[in-house]
């Protein structure tokens, strides 16, 4: 599929069709990089990457459970 190149304020614009936005799961005002690879235009969506320990401090205390006692050895585990 082919599209235009439009220009916007200063810069110039490139209107992504609807087929290519789902595909790529993009949204309004999602972030995206944008490089060029070999004369190739090639743009990526970016998706945020949690960390344990971020998600771990937003819990409260009423999602903190104790251990759960799993009963004693059943065959060749290392405790």
């Amino acid at each position: 599929m082919q599209a235009a190149i439009a220009k916007w304020g200063n810069s110039l614009a490139l209107r992504l069709p609807r087929h290519a936005v789902e595909g790529a799961k993009l949204k309004e005002g999602a972030a995206v990089e944008v490089e060029v690879k070999d004369g190739t235009l090639v743009i990526t969506p970016v998706r945020k990457k949690f960390k344990l320990s971020d998600l771990l401090a937003q819990m409260d205390e009423s999602q903190k459970h104790k251990e759960t006692d799993w009963g004693g050895r059943q065959g060749e585990e290392e405790w």
